[in-house]
């Protein structure tokens, strides 16, 4: 006889992803609110002994190898499910973007000596590359205030792409919990 265990609990899960169409063209690059996908090839659970473990990596990656495709990677992350796992790889990479692109906006508006207001979308960490005078101004300048976080620039508090990353997380926290009420913390 056959047992299913219907119980979900954490493990760690094996997903081959690729990431060359991301971006299928440059006007999508470009089309604003446009968030970059992570294309998920397959997963598994990983084995629980460490032999059985290590036999599943090496030939996972030896796949990976074989198809030749440099935008192929094998990631190892701890989810509750399948599903779960090409989730957390596909949030995973969309936050990690929008970090880059939040940080790549601070920077250009320091590198040309910029103070002011920046109003930084937290789906993708773009802007509309203006600076305000002051919050008010950059929440009233935006067609979806709710959708934006808003931040001094300054040369005295430079951001790392860590920072972008974590202050990203927090604000989609903030929005999804109800946190928020139009781009500004309800919570604290």
């Amino acid at each position: 006889m056959i047992t299913v265990d219907l119980v979900k609990r954490r493990a760690q899960y094996l997903v081959i992803v690729d990431d060359r169409e991301a971006y299928t063209t440059w006007a999508e690059l470009r089309r604003e609110g446009r968030v970059p996908e992570r294309r998920v090839v397959h997963v598994e659970r990983q084995a629980d002994h460490p032999d059985e473990c290590a036999a599943q990596w090496d030939e996972l990656a030896g796949s990976v190898l074989d198809a030749g495709s440099e935008s192929l990677s094998l990631l190892a992350v701890s989810a509750a499910s399948h599903a779960h796992a090409a989730a957390v790889v596909r949030h995973e990479y969309a936050v990690s973007n929008a970090a880059v692109r939040m940080a790549e906006v601070i920077d250009t508006h320091l590198k040309e000596g910029h103070r002011g207001w920046v109003a930084i979308r937290i789906a993708d960490g773009a802007s509309d590359g203006e600076l305000y005078g002051n919050s008010d101004d950059a929440f009233a300048a935006q067609e979806r205030p709710e959708e934006c976080t808003y931040f001094q620039i300054s040369p005295l508090v430079p951001w790392t792409t860590r920072m972008c990353e974590e202050h990203l997380e927090a604000m989609t926290h903030m929005r999804r919990h109800g946190c928020m009420v139009y781009g500004r913390p309800t919570c604290r």
